[in-house]
């Protein structure tokens, strides 16, 4: 029984999508996939949204099928069908050895994400004919009597690694790594550890997301795949009124005119135009001192520190203390606070740390400024509101890191969210530099605050030079100037 069979039978996967009439794109689109004959009505289809002539689409179908479709399209609900076939009616686990198991996992930047799927999987097997094979439920997923489990599998390439995969589903593929939890760095990585795990049994790679970033594997498949009759991975691309017609277009149009750049990507499965990687992440990891997460203080050593604060509910706090060294800027030491906390104590903490390195002053952004100024003088500590916004900072810091004149410490938050941030254009020529959304950016703000602190000169009114015990002219001189000014 091939997939289009079994959604159209109303004992397997019929209930689950109801009427087929709205879900008539994507069934095109599951043809294709599985390399079964169109109709003509789908084959104008299919030149929309591949870029390809039909009549030269593979007769074995795609091993590897990338969704870019925009919100609100089915997308999440299609790719349950294709996980519950895979697990459960294509046969795969005559190809497993005695004892081998085989998994269908969910992958998706967070597991909040995955349990959508994993639950429109898990409706699917409510169906009379399906609902006797569920043998045992877990947390993360449920398990059939032929052994085969649906998963939940956060996204970590680790985790993916020893399995064998019957086939695997991942979930806003283009959003990897954005979050600084996040254990995958970005989407290639996860693809690459997942590409072995399937190989056994030849299961389906399944990828779909809403365009987002020009970079990654989403978009190098796109660039190399997308309207090329050779290609092997199938790239189907289109709005989300294309594959869902029910969704109204008054809501695509106040999306639009909210927020053009947004409603592209969101709505109508574009990539943005406007944002672009700020720096690579083999740039920043050749700068990370491996193994040295903190040096201690020395006395001989002045230090500056800069401290990113929050109201201690949802964003993370951070301090970084730094130092200069000819041209290059030593960070000695990040702090990262986690929510939820009392921003009291947390500013006491940092006060505590830069006590230590014998820093009395601290330069910050302009989060309540009044109220973090007070907190930090009430430990003996002087705080300064930064002149300098966080575009501008990341936008400084930027030539730094390009010409290594920054030691970072080895934490792997740091690196993340400096690789996190995005360049995004604004009109009149000026780009915003900023996490992405629902990213984090907190010790990659303190760290370039504090470059840019341990870079900036200030003079010293009415200091004067340190002097050497052999500079005794001067030192008379210095003596005779002071004995005037205090009578």
């Amino acid at each position: 029984m091939n997939i289009i069979d079994a959604i159209k039978d109303e004992n397997l996967f019929r209930p689950f999508l109801g009427k087929l009439q709205s879900w008539r794109n994507w069934l095109t689109a599951l043809r294709v996939l599985y390399g079964l004959p169109l109709y003509r009505p789908g084959r104008r289809t299919v030149q929309q949204c591949t870029g390809r002539d039909w009549s030269r689409l593979p007769r074995a179908g795609f091993e590897t099928g990338l969704f870019l479709t925009g919100r609100r399209s089915g997308k999440s609900r299609c790719a349950a069908i294709i996980g519950a076939y895979e697990a459960a009616l294509a046969g795969h686990e005559r190809r497993l050895a005695k004892g081998e198991r085989g998994v269908v996992p969910v992958i998706s930047p967070t597991k909040y994400q995955s349990r959508i799927v994993r639950d429109y999987i898990r409706s699917i097997f409510e169906t009379p004919l399906l609902r006797n094979e569920v043998k045992a439920e877990t947390r993360d997923g449920f398990e059939l009597h032929s052994g085969t489990r649906i998963e939940i599998l956060a996204g970590d390439w680790r985790t993916v690694r020893g399995y064998t995969l019957l086939a695997a589903i991942v979930e806003e593929a283009c959003f990897f790594g954005y979050d600084a939890e996040s254990k995958v760095k970005n989407d290639s990585e996860l693809i690459r550890a997942l590409k072995p795990s399937l190989a056994t049994v030849g299961g389906k790679l399944i990828c779909i997301s809403s365009p987002y970033a020009r970079k990654g594997w989403c978009y190098q498949q796109w660039k190399r795949h997308y309207g090329r009759d050779d290609a092997k991975v199938l790239v189907w691309n289109c709005p989300s009124r294309t594959m869902n017609p029910t969704l109204p277009q008054a809501v695509v149009d106040e999306a639009i005119a909210e927020d053009m750049q947004a409603a592209r990507s969101e709505y109508l499965g574009e990539f943005r135009d406007d944002v672009a990687e700020f720096l690579p992440r083999t740039v920043i990891e050749r700068l990370v001192m491996a193994g040295r997460v903190e040096l201690l203080p020395q006395r001989s050593i002045s230090y500056v520190a800069f401290a990113d604060l929050s109201g201690g509910r949802h964003d993370d706090a951070a301090l970084a203390v730094a130092h200069r060294e000819e041209r290059k800027v030593v960070v000695d030491c990040v702090k990262r606070y986690r929510p939820p906390f009392n921003p009291h104590e947390v500013v006491a903490q940092m006060a505590h740390e830069l006590r230590r390195y014998g820093v009395r002053r601290v330069t910050g952004d302009n989060y309540a400024a009044e109220f973090v100024a007070g907190a930090f003088e009430s430990c003996g500590i002087r705080y300064t509101k930064a002149p300098k916004a966080k575009s501008v900072l990341y936008a400084e810091l930027l030539p730094r890191l390009c010409s290594n004149e920054i030691e970072l410490p080895d934490s792997e938050p740091l690196v993340s969210q400096l690789a996190g941030l995005e360049r995004r254009t604004r009109s009149g020529g000026r780009d915003i530099i900023d996490h992405p959304p629902g990213g984090h950016d907190d010790l990659a703000n303190a760290v370039a605050g504090v470059a840019d602190v341990a870079c900036t000169r200030r003079p010293l009114v009415g200091a004067f030079p340190r002097l050497d015990d052999s500079d005794t002219d001067n030192i008379a001189m210095t003596r005779a100037l002071w004995s005037r000014l205090i009578g």
